[in-house]
């Protein structure tokens, strides 16, 4: 598997399209256990990042989309999703600067470090209905022979039978169990586009 420059803008735009798709529905799941804003957050964020991708045709490399990406969403994204992916991309800028495409180890590296990134920003772990419970066994997936969409689609079904322990969705306690987590989803929106791109 390997991603390239190009792939990652593609996925990106397609997270857009998508994210603005289900604007309404990610906004429905938070009004159930959170702030009621996450879709409309995700919306103006990646709205923004089409914005930039249009206009920026000439990246060099997988580290500068990165970073162009992750300031854009620390920017325009409110709540607690900004930080939690604006930091997911610049982690990927650290780990990929100066490279035209990654794969193997490279590729799994960049998860890593993002979702590590994620971690530490948002002071989660695996198990509390948060969008790590998506990026973590996304990543584990990287380095094992394993359908990445199924473990995606796997990793959202265990998300919404736990209850939630950290965040604003914490304080509904039991009634948040049975309820997608709103962060969750809009990961799996991004990941499974760019597994979309992935290359063989």
């Amino acid at each position: 598997m390997k991603l390239t420059v190009e792939a990652l803008r593609t996925a990106l735009l397609a997270t857009a399209d998508a994210i603005e798709q289900q604007k309404d529905e990610l906004t429905d799941l938070d009004r159930e256990i959170g702030d009621g804003d996450h879709g409309i957050n995700m919306s103006r964020g990646f709205q923004g990042v089409k914005k930039e991708l249009e206009v920026q045709n000439s990246l060099a490399d997988l580290g500068e989309l990165s970073k162009l990406v992750g300031m854009t969403l620390i920017k325009t994204v409110g709540g607690a999703s900004g930080p939690l992916y604006g930091t997911a991309f610049v982690k990927f800028a650290t780990k990929w600067s100066g490279m035209k495409s990654v794969e193997g180890e490279d590729l799994f590296a960049g998860f890593k470090e993002a979702t590590e990134g994620i971690k530490s920003r948002g002071k989660s772990q695996a198990g509390q209905k948060t969008m790590v419970d998506i990026w973590e066994p996304f990543t584990a997936s990287l380095q094992a022979d394993s359908t990445l969409e199924e473990v995606i689609d796997q990793a959202l079904v265990d998300t919404k039978d736990l209850v939630a322990t950290k965040g604003r969705a914490s304080y509904f306690g039991e009634a948040t169990k049975g309820v997608q987590d709103p962060g969750a989803l809009s990961s799996s929106i991004l990941l499974k586009n760019i597994v979309e791109v992935l290359h063989d």
